[in-house]
């Protein structure tokens, strides 16, 4: 939920689904890709360049450019309903997004039961997402780079944002001193965007006209105000789909922006160096070609045939506690290992409960997993500002403090293991730790493994994909080290998902999982310690759009498969086969209007349909890896249930400690 308005808005459509397809619903945290990851680097320009016009100031606006703080919204409002012992969902939730502080908590007050008056809801609310900014800032890919090359450069900026001031606070103060020269916020304006004061009032406060400075906005209603206070705009979509127009230039990402725009062009541009996509595209290629399942039975005549059966897992997220504790009850019967998605890691020592998994919900979910004989090893997930998690593995005391509490909260709490997914190495910290960060991160995970090995606990780390052995550009996510994991871990479990995130595309192709399953297995001695992450869920995208949209118009957003079934049934929509992805898409009109503007937009929606999950299950099978895990019961429909029921491995039961049944994999 933005802190004030015109960001994205729901309403009660069900296509405004912003949850789903990633750990812990942080979309700019797993923003990886082998068609979409590109990364910033600075290059001289060529000599015959002409420089664009230095700008007297480079204005931003803050929510949705330069950071993206809609999950700690959400977790907050989870948080509060939950202490006045009320239901929310994520309807209720997307329902807010776009809404002024102060209508979101009267909706809290009245349909969540909290029992508090409408400015202390605000400021409730407020103080949750500034300690989780003030933990780790989502930052939108490509800002800081921009922002600290206009800081080399000499050229001022100032932060232009709705958002309260204590709130712009928090961000500010995670960026160095005098990245911003001057700051105006929601409450210091009379007329907020898209009115063209607060980019007149910023301009006035740097002593410079608007007309010479350039603005950097994501929605539609900032846009309005960049344009109508003169600026040079510049659109960078995020939540809401901006459409060509007049009076802007519209780019797809900070990192892929020309800095010529900015003034830069004397001294450098901001130039792009994409992952190599020939690996994936000769997988998809071979599928294509053969048909998914000729390429799926396609073996030299040494190769073991596929498992008869395979172990599935699956993570549980704590958005989605009450449904997946009902899919477990439902279906957990051919289940080996479930994974509440719930911890996060705040420092050395503190391992708190994330979100609605509250001592009210968490028990029923660990009854359900118990009822079922499944092992439970809870997710730990890196809630520290970027590069602190490093610095810890990188101190050996700390090292040895953080183990023990791991270890501590096992036991504790009778976990059978834990699963280790600590993930802003990939996704937060520059490419250039990657080197030190390694066999920091290996000392780490032996030293755990030992410790919970000597407890007769299991180890699980949750990773992305490698595409290769080597570390460059194009290997993956080589910061972390299969090849030593594989030692010492219990399971590797790889996120193989993801693939389209910039434009509209495949959740998964099986060409792309296929290599980094194999790549994963040539860096593994043991192939039966990979499991392969299987993706639960689609993607929402605006692919056209005719009229004129409402700044509350919904963008891109992550249905879950539950949602996709309701989207299809609410818009009489029919999906179309990708047989090479193994995976589904379907269009649909949706209309969007205030009774002011009004547009249709055209989207599209990708996602893994139930024979898509089967056929990863019969890809590890083929693969004689370890197993499959899914991400994520409660996004799950009956019908993928249906399809793997059949490979799916009986569990054999063992009495553990005072009789309690404890399962363990029955052996191939």
């Amino acid at each position: 939920m933005p802190s004030t308005s015109s960001k994205s808005n729901t309403g009660d459509d069900r296509d405004n689904i912003a949850v789903g397809g990633l750990h812990a619903d942080q979309s700019a945290r797993r923003n990886w890709t082998s068609s979409s990851r590109v990364d910033v680097v600075m290059t001289a320009a060529p000599k015959s360049s002409r420089a664009a016009a230095r700008p007297a100031a480079v204005l931003w606006d803050m929510d949705g450019t330069i950071v993206d703080t809609e999950p700690y919204w959400i977790e907050c409002e989870y948080e509060l309903v939950a202490e006045f012992g009320g239901e929310w969902d994520q309807e209720k939730a997307h329902s807010l997004v776009g809404n002024d502080l102060r209508v979101s908590a009267a909706i809290l007050r009245d349909r969540g039961g909290v029992d508090l008056p409408i400015d202390d809801i605000v400021n409730r609310l407020l103080d949750g997402v500034i300690e989780r900014v003030e933990r780790r800032v989502p930052w939108r890919p490509g800002a800081r780079d921009t922002l600290a090359a206009l800081r080399v450069a000499g050229i001022p900026c100032a932060l232009v944002t709705m958002s309260w001031t204590r709130f712009a606070d928090a961000v500010v103060r995670a960026l160095p001193p005098g990245t911003f020269d001057a700051v105006i916020t929601g409450d210091e304006v009379r007329n907020g965007k898209p009115h063209p004061e607060p980019y007149q009032k910023a301009a006035a406060a740097l002593g410079v006209r608007a007309k010479d400075c350039v603005a950097i906005e994501d929605s539609p209603t900032g846009i309005r105000s960049a344009v109508a206070a003169g600026c040079r705009t510049i659109a960078v979509p995020n939540v809401v789909d901006v459409p060509p127009g007049r009076g802007y230039t519209l780019v797809r990402s900070l990192m892929e922006l020309d800095g010529s725009m900015l003034g830069l062009g004397a001294k450098a541009t901001m130039a792009r160096r994409r992952k190599s996509r020939l690996r994936p595209l000769l997988g998809l290629l071979t599928v294509g070609a053969l048909g998914a399942g000729a390429a799926l039975a396609l073996r030299t005549t040494n190769q073991p045939p596929p498992l008869a059966d395979i172990p599935i897992s699956a993570w549980v997220p704590y958005w989605v506690l009450p449904e997946g504790t009902l899919s477990i009850a439902t279906h957990g019967q051919v289940l080996h290992e479930a994974s509440p998605f719930w911890f996060s890691a705040k420092g050395a020592d503190e391992i708190v409960l994330d979100g609605s998994a509250t001592a009210e919900r968490a028990p029923a979910l660990v009854a359900a997993v118990r009822a079922q004989g499944a092992l439970l090893l809870p997710s730990i997930s890196d809630a520290m500002p970027e590069g602190q998690m490093a610095a810890l593995l990188a101190d050996p005391a700390r090292r040895t403090t953080h183990v023990a509490a791991i270890v501590s909260l096992v036991q504790e709490n009778g976990y059978d293991g834990i699963d280790i997914d600590y993930e802003q190495f990939a996704f937060a910290d520059s490419r250039s730790t990657w080197a030190t960060t390694r066999p920091n991160w290996v000392s780490f995970i032996n030293e755990l493994a030992a410790a919970l090995h000597a407890d007769g606990k299991l180890l699980a780390v949750s990773i992305p994909p490698i595409y290769d052995t080597e570390r460059n550009g194009d290997s993956g996510f080589w910061v972390y080290d299969y090849a030593a994991m594989g030692a010492v871990v219990d399971r590797i479990r790889i996120m193989a998902y993801n693939y389209s995130v910039g434009e509209p595309g495949p959740i998964a192709p099986l060409g792309w999982v296929r290599n980094s399953v194999k790549a994963a297995k040539k860096a593994v001695d043991d192939d039966t310690k990979i499991v392969l992450g299987v993706p639960l869920y689609g993607r929402n995208w605006v692919v056209a759009t005719t009229g004129t949209c409402p700044a509350d118009a919904p963008g891109r957003v992550s249905p879950n498969l539950r949602e996709v079934d309701a989207l299809i049934a609410q818009y009489g929509a029919v999906s179309t086969r990708d047989e090479a992805a193994q995976e589904s898409s379907f269009t649909y009109q949706r209309e969007s209007a205030d009774g002011v503007t009004s547009c249709t937009q055209t989207r599209q929606v990708h996602y893994m349909d139930a024979d898509g999950v089967r056929a990863r299950v019969d890809l590890a099978r083929a693969e004689r890896i370890g197993g499959v895990a899914f991400w994520a019961v409660g996004f799950d429909v009956d019908r993928v249930w249906a399809q793997v029921i059949d490979v799916a491995r009986p569990k054999a039961f063992t009495a553990g400690p005072e009789g309690a049944e404890l399962s363990v994999w029955a052996t191939a």
